[in-house]
């Protein structure tokens, strides 16, 4: 009997440009799906994209977005914002799982208990899925436009990931480029321009100097009697929430959506709860 057909078959429209990329993408997905979490190991995937750093990643959208100085008067755009934050999202998590997949024989040595050392989480089960979700974010960022910010945060994901991460310099600053890619998907959501508005670009330089430094301190977190440990540094991305409302409410050219930049803030106490389970650095 054939299956009846699932959300990953259906394509966008008759005559849509993105038909056979979506086609190409649903096929992946199939293909994929026995590599996909399941519900028994959810605690260790939910700990491999450390939980409590998400609920930093969509204000940095917000941002970008409230920031620009495009019109977003038209349903239209607020769409390509409800594309972008699950875009931020997926490529943040593909990045973190990068990130353990590559730091997997120094978690064998001094992070026996992380997800994929411990064996909770397949090695090539955890590169399957964070490929994927980088497939799919792109397509996102195809929606709006946004692939001239999405590809060069793939690059940077992948050279931070891939071994640059332990370089004094470019380590910190490709981190902090991750971040300011991250609001610049948001400005480029609004619309045409707001990739060149000057607006959206500070923001992104200071959020971007900011993790920079947060990276900087956090590069010997692990070590016996750091004056920076993981708990440490999980607070110092955790006032990535203020900074984000407060970018957002800055945005006074866009009153009363500017407001939605306090909606933010709850973030933090959940932030802080979760922090408690799934260490966010």
């Amino acid at each position: 009997m054939t299956p009846p057909p699932t959300s990953a078959d259906r394509i966008p429209g008759p005559g849509s440009r993105f038909s056979k990329l979506w086609n190409q993408t649903a096929k992946l997905f199939r293909g994929a799906q026995t590599y996909l979490p399941r519900i028994r190991n959810r605690a260790a995937w939910l700990e491999l994209v450390r939980l409590p750093n998400l609920l930093t990643v969509p204000g940095d959208v917000l941002a970008g977005f409230l920031l620009a100085p495009a019109a977003v008067a038209s349903g239209g755009n607020w769409l390509r914002l409800g594309l972008a934050i699950p875009a931020s999202l997926l490529f943040y998590a593909a990045g973190l799982i990068f990130n353990d997949v590559f730091d997997y024989a120094e978690d064998l040595r001094v992070r026996p208990e992380r997800p994929l050392p411990s064996n909770r989480i397949a090695k090539e089960t955890a590169v399957v899925v964070a490929l994927v979700f980088l497939w799919i974010a792109a397509f996102f960022a195809a929606f709006f436009e946004a692939l001239p910010v999405a590809l060069p945060l793939i690059l940077c994901i992948f050279l931070y990931d891939a071994g640059l991460k332990k370089h004094r310099i470019l380590g910190p600053i490709l981190m902090g480029a991750c971040r300011s890619g991250n609001l610049l998907l948001g400005a480029a959501a609004a619309g045409e321009g707001g990739l060149v508005a000057w607006k959206p670009i500070l923001a992104a330089i200071l959020v971007g100097g900011y993790i920079a430094v947060v990276t900087h301190l956090a590069r010997r977190e692990t070590e016996p009697g750091s004056k920076y440990p993981p708990p440490f540094i999980g607070k110092l991305l955790g006032l990535l929430i203020p900074l984000q409302a407060m970018l957002c409410v800055l945005s006074i050219h866009r009153f009363p959506a500017n407001l939605l930049g306090l909606a933010l803030l709850p973030g933090m106490r959940t932030r802080r709860r979760l922090s408690s389970q799934y260490l966010p650095s």
